[in-house]
């Protein structure tokens, strides 16, 4: 048989009868009228070259071509079921691709762990490779890939892009010890000093810091720009210059006594770190999984170490 010479809601009418063995009662089923599924009854004996019920005690029973067409025909009902409900069901252990994430080395540290630990309970080896951000933020990997999200301090996310707040951070400066904004750091005092910047996307030296004494008429003197915050505790060390970075960074630095966290001068807010995936994965079951473990491992961690949950 030709299947693109066969209308497929036939097929329905067939399951149908094979599971109620009557007219009736499968047109009661499906919300037709008995005459509907006599015709679509009649369309099947056709295509099929066989009459698959005939009438008998108790009543319809399938022919042998029927009965052999019987369980595999439940088994193709149930297929198209889970596919259109989206096949919820999500086991880890067979994942086989790659989970990417696109980030800042500030992220990564910070989030890697966590989300390496999550993906081993929940018992996925999958390999977690992280990437470096670049200026549309991984779109078109999240496009492609359906285990695929990006970390990121961006506020708004691009068009096709959709975004989830994990938690807030806030900033601080990083010292060396004997730098003398240690005895006393106002805002003359911040400007007057010499500055490093990261700038995990590269371009033109400037970031939050940067924006708030642009919109006061005031600018910082950068004197150097690196694309890491994993670099930035060595650079601080071995220049003397000042680092405004994330706090949690900063309680990370390794070299104790030598460098110290001073607050910023100024009263800026608290900026989110978002997580984005492609619109195309939205509804999708596997990476909406993945965007629950991620959320929840960084939850976990944060809590781990005295912090707030995230919002």
């Amino acid at each position: 048989m030709n299947i693109d010479g066969l209308d497929l809601n036939l097929i329905r009418v067939l399951h149908a009868l094979f599971e109620t063995r009557g007219v009736s009662a499968a047109a009661a089923r499906l919300g037709l009228s008995q005459p509907a599924v006599s015709n679509a009854l009649r369309r099947l004996r056709a295509a099929f070259g066989d009459p698959l019920f005939v009438r008998g005690r108790g009543g319809m029973a399938p022919t042998p071509r029927a009965e052999a067409l019987a369980p595999q025909i439940a088994q193709a009902m149930r297929q198209i079921e889970a596919a259109l409900a989206g096949g919820d069901g999500v086991d880890p252990a067979a994942i086989r691709e790659p989970v990417l994430i696109g980030c800042g080395d500030e992220e990564m540290l910070i989030c890697g762990p966590a989300i390496r630990a999550a993906l081993d309970a929940a018992g996925c080896a999958a390999t977690l490779q992280f990437l470096p951000l670049d200026p549309d933020y991984r779109a078109e990997v999240l496009w492609r890939h359906r285990l695929a999200l990006t970390f990121s301090a961006m506020v708004y996310a691009p068009e096709g892009l959709m975004q989830r707040k994990l938690y807030e951070e806030t900033l601080v400066c990083l010292v060396r010890a004997d730098h003398p904004a240690v005895q006393g750091l106002d805002l003359e005092a911040y400007l007057a000093a010499g500055h490093m910047l990261v700038a995990p996307l590269g371009g033109p030296p400037q970031g939050i810091v940067d924006a708030w004494l642009r919109e006061r008429g005031r600018a910082r003197d950068i004197r150097l720009v690196s694309p890491s915050f994993g670099a930035a505790a060595w650079l601080v060390r071995d220049t003397g210059l000042i680092a405004s970075v994330p706090r949690r960074h900063a309680l990370r630095q390794p070299f104790g006594d030598a460098l110290r966290l001073l607050p910023l001068p100024m009263a800026l807010p608290p900026f989110a770190i978002h997580m984005f995936w492609s619109e195309r994965y939205d509804r999708d079951p596997l990476n909406r999984w993945l965007r629950d473990l991620a959320a929840r491992a960084v939850g976990e961690a944060r809590r781990g170490a005295g912090e707030a949950a995230p919002p």
